[in-house]
């Protein structure tokens, strides 16, 4: 049987440990391949993917830098196995990656398809799952804490130890300084909205600016309410660990919002 080789070469703007996990957690790949994985994570470990088009046995794997697998496509002649080998390594410290692929051993008639696959069920999807795993903390900490006031919703997607970085408010540390921050707001303002303008990912950082509107409802920084519609602006840097956010540096408009406040008739004040 004639056989041919496949080399690849990707770049992932996330971690190799990430990048590691999606291939070798059974969930994960199942969850951004859209098919069923069955995988056994060690050496001599049976793996299934694909909903079972693609099957074989794992080799050697070395934590978030190496797997080698005897790997064979379903309509392959029964008995061969072509021999893949993904290397992780590390780039831009660590917050991205340089993912190779060589595998040895396709049948010739099958190389096209099987090259294909790589790039269009692996690759592209791999990029878009992984940067989306990096948003939908952020976003779910959006959306049930500034926009529904669920201040237990830190727990769910800040990490014990996080650290908050905020310019002009001594805050606790971990959760409770974010905690904080939200009792401040929610007590001085309702009727909360706030809409992303801009995200960028990048390695373990997602940048987003946000636009928000509000009602003066109660006392700010010595300011009794004032019944006043308001809006401000904010800034923020998360970096993302295991699915958590770990840190931000913020920084909101909160300057034009004294101003707004300061301004309002005083007819307008409670």
């Amino acid at each position: 049987m004639e056989t041919r080789t496949i080399t690849h070469e990707v770049f992932f703007d996330t971690s190799p440990h990430e990048v590691f996990e999606t291939f070798m957690d059974p969930k994960q790949h199942a969850e951004f391949t859209g098919a069923s994985a069955d995988i056994d994570r060690k050496a001599g470990g049976k793996f299934s993917t694909g909903g079972g088009h693609a099957s074989g046995t794992t080799v050697e794997i070395v934590k978030d830098k190496k797997v080698v697998q005897d790997w064979r496509d379903d309509k392959w002649p029964a008995g061969h196995f072509s021999r893949l080998t993904l290397n992780f390594r590390p780039i831009y410290d660590e917050r991205g990656t340089q993912l190779s692929l060589v595998q040895t051993g396709v049948p010739a008639e099958s190389f096209e398809g099987i090259n294909n696959g790589w790039r269009d069920y692996y690759w592209t999807k791999l990029g878009e799952y992984l940067r989306a795993r990096k948003i939908a903390p952020v976003r779910r900490f959006l959306e049930e804490f500034k926009n529904h006031a669920n201040i237990d919703i830190v727990d769910e997607t800040w990490t014990k130890d996080s650290v908050l970085h905020l310019t002009g408010f001594p805050l606790p540390a971990g959760r409770e300084g974010q905690k904080t921050i939200g009792r401040t707001i929610f007590a001085a303002f309702g009727d909360i909205h706030v809409e992303v303008i801009d995200t960028i990912v990048e390695g373990d950082r997602v940048v987003e600016r946000h636009s928000a509107t509000a009602v003066h409802k109660g006392e700010f920084n010595g300011i009794p309410a004032t019944g006043k519609k308001v809006s401000w602006t904010e800034n923020h840097i998360y970096r993302i660990a295991d699915g958590k956010i770990a840190e931000t540096w913020s920084e909101a408009s909160f300057h034009d919002l004294m101003k707004q406040i300061s301004s309002a008739p005083q007819s307008a004040k409670a």
